[in-house]
């Protein structure tokens, strides 16, 4: 008989001269990832749901892959979930073929699993090809030849941008599943076939959730294989992810995309009056959203005569794509092969806008909200921000106003156990907030562990006490306030610094002040794409990068490229948001505090995020200066100090000039005054 192996515990791996230092020439032990590492196998091995924040610099990767690895030895098959690419990058290429390498003993089967519109169809493709448009590109020519010799038909791996992708993608309502032609080789179901075979399987959580939304639709339904257990990581933004996918949201464009991918199919014999119909209908349907607030709730903008019109037009929309759905299924009738594969998907495609768009308009739950807002470009690689065609985006919204009691539903009384964690997951030192807002059992774990660096020397926090009291708007004195603090701030760190700011409106205006008054090399969010933004950053040596959400979390930059991080205001949720408000009337409504309960603690940890931002290794030393007084002069000022990192504090300019000359450690002298004001943001 033999003997079953032995597993190394999380000591054998964490150990100062254990495995994992070994492996890896550079190692520091972190008593902190051995703490964050028990309270995981703890909560996966007594079948509970656990909550850990893990700081800066404890390595909450390998805290988590170690106990999934062990879980995998008992055959247990685990499910990491991030919200970054970023991190499913760093997952897949670095962390788990380490942890890997560190259990032998274990045969680990790994995957990275994606959305069906990341995969190539080759039904599609071949539909495409009937299609003039198509058949005149070179890039498609050439997307056809990738086709021939791609493993993956991973959108990832295209070596090229392809516009068009979204037309030769897998989606649900082209595939025919085993009736395929091209089922044996589809791209998508290769990668299910090898998720089946995997005992450890990453996604993001999107695809997760999805997921879940599909089993509570039909059980026998759903994307990934049966699993034990999950883990989130990054899972601060669980509950954003989650009002998304279990939402609906439909873009101005979609249906005119529709339209024309009709028009353009070769010999395709249709009411095309009825086409044109759809596109003015559409246009009708989306005019009164044009100007006004970027995000609005429908009631705001439809009044009760509008409202009847607006209802009026959505109803014929869906009429018209029930008559485009059954003329394409008839025709599909007598049709053969790639022709009937193509007017049933198509048929179907109509369908399912029918049905999501008679159901934002018309479908009343008091659990939901019906909102839209207007959209800017996106930024696409290859082009910037204002140098391409801004074209006009709209969409409207049925959203979910708490998620807490689906993910109850789908998912905490479902999953054996599920690990939550991120670098900032708590607010005031517990987990109070994400509790609420995400519906976690009481008996859920709790785990705090702190950084292991030493912030009281690397960091100063600097909150300026002469400024003023951010204002409601735009004011003009105060934006020349903060443009000539952080002249002073940036100057003195000769460049090298963060901008992080909470709208778009304050960060142009303060960089319209700056570009000609700072010599070092000024990069704005929305000129470039992110990536190249980052990129350029790092290559400057005394770069200024102006930022809004993009950069206040998952970006790492360490050493002296990054110096110092300017956040310039408290980031409460922008109070009229048609999302923020109903979850505050929400809250309102069932007697709770909206303030202390949810712009408090959600604040909280959005500037923990961008403070994150300043020191990453042990070695990084630098300043975060927060341009809000509030920190000094509000009653809860003290409480966003208290559980930020412990950096030394300074808010008076010789302090920071100290700090920066010599290295000394300033002393506090901005300790927040607990003054009895009304809680405003």
């Amino acid at each position: 008989m033999s003997r079953r192996k032995r597993i190394p515990g999380i000591e054998e791996i964490l150990a100062p001269k254990g495995r994992l230092a070994k492996a890896l020439p550079n190692y520091q032990h972190r008593a902190e990832q051995i703490e964050a590492c028990r309270a995981i196998e703890q909560a996966l091995t007594a079948g509970r749901i656990c909550l850990v924040e893990a700081g800066t610099g404890v390595g909450k990767t390998l805290a988590y892959l170690i106990p999934a690895i062990r879980a995998a030895a008992e055959g247990k098959r685990t499910v990491v979930s991030t919200h970054t690419i970023n991190l499913q990058t760093q997952l897949v290429e670095k962390d788990i073929p380490l942890i890997t390498a560190l259990f032998p003993e274990v045969e680990i089967t790994p995957i990275l699993m994606k959305g069906r519109g990341n995969y190539l169809c080759l039904q599609d493709l071949d539909v495409a090809e009937g299609d003039l448009f198509h058949a005149a590109d070179p890039l498609f020519r050439e997307l056809k030849n990738w086709s021939r010799h791609t493993e993956t038909g991973d959108q990832a791996d295209l070596p090229f941008l392809y516009p068009y992708w979204h037309e030769v993608a897998a989606n649900q309502d082209t595939c025919r599943a085993q009736e395929c032609r091209y089922y044996e080789r589809c791209f998508y179901y290769r990668m299910r076939w090898r998720a089946a075979e995997a005992n450890l399987i990453v996604v993001n959580h999107a695809l997760f959730l999805s997921d879940l939304a599909l089993r509570a639709a039909d059980p026998q339904s759903g994307i990934l294989p049966a699993y034990d257990y999950v883990i989130f990581d990054e899972a601060h933004h669980l509950e954003d992810v989650a009002t998304g996918v279990f939402g609906l949201e439909i873009e101005n464009r979609r249906i005119p995309r529709y339209v024309e991918r009709l028009r353009r199919m070769r010999d395709l014999d249709i009411n095309f009056d009825r086409l044109d119909a759809l596109d003015n209908l559409n246009t009708i349907l989306f005019s009164p959203f044009q100007e006004g607030r970027q995000e609005f709730f429908l009631s705001d903008v439809l009044d009760e005569k509008a409202q009847g019109a607006f209802q009026e037009v959505a109803s014929q929309i869906c009429v018209a794509l029930g008559e485009v759905e059954k003329e394409l299924l008839e025709k599909a009738k007598d049709a053969e092969g790639a022709e009937k594969d193509r007017l049933q998907g198509l048929g179907r495609m109509g369908g399912r806008l029918r049905e999501e768009l008679q159901t934002l308009i018309f479908h009343n739950d008091p659990d939901y909200i019906r909102w839209g807002a207007r959209i800017p470009p996106r930024e696409r690689e290859g082009e910037t921000f204002r140098s391409r065609r801004a074209e006009p985006r709209t969409a409207l919204y049925y959203t979910p106003i708490s998620v807490g009691k689906l993910l109850h539903e789908m998912l905490w009384s479902q999953v054996e156990a599920a690990v939550l964690t991120s670098a900032t997951l708590a607010n005031s030192g517990g987990f109070s907030y994400l509790r609420s807002r995400l519906n976690l059992p009481e008996t859920a774990m709790e785990k705090i562990v702190g950084s292991p660096f030493d912030f009281k020397k690397q960091a100063l926090l600097y909150v300026p006490r002469g400024l003023p009291i951010p204002p409601k708007g735009a004011v003009a004195e105060y934006t020349q306030a903060v443009a000539k603090e952080i002249e002073r701030v940036v100057r003195l760190s000769q460049g090298r610094a963060f901008l992080l700011f909470t709208s778009r409106r304050m960060l142009n205006d303060v960089y319209d002040c700056l570009k000609e008054r700072l010599e070092f090399p000024l990069l704005r969010q929305g000129d470039q794409p992110p990536g190249r933004l980052l990129e350029a950053f790092r290559q400057s040596g005394n770069g200024c990068l102006f930022g809004t959400q993009t950069f206040w979390e998952g970006v790492d930059v360490q050493g002296d490229a990054l110096s110092v991080v300017i956040i310039d205001r408290l980031p409460f949720a922008v109070p009229d948001s048609p999302v923020t408000r109903a979850r505050v009337d929400a809250i309102i409504a069932a007697g709770g505090d909206w303030f202390n309960e949810f712009s408090v603690p959600q604040a909280q940890i959005r500037l923990k995020q961008g403070f994150g931002r300043l020191i990453r290794t042990a070695t990084d030393r630098g300043m975060v200066c927060i341009l809000d007084t509030r920190l000094l002069t509000r009653s809860y000022g003290a409480e966003f100090i208290r559980y930020l990192p412990p950096a030394s504090r300074a808010s008076v300019w010789s302090r920071v000039e100290q700090f920066w000359r010599d290295g000394a450690q300033p002393a506090d002298d901005a300790q927040p005054l607990p003054l009895p004001t009304a809680p405003t943001p």
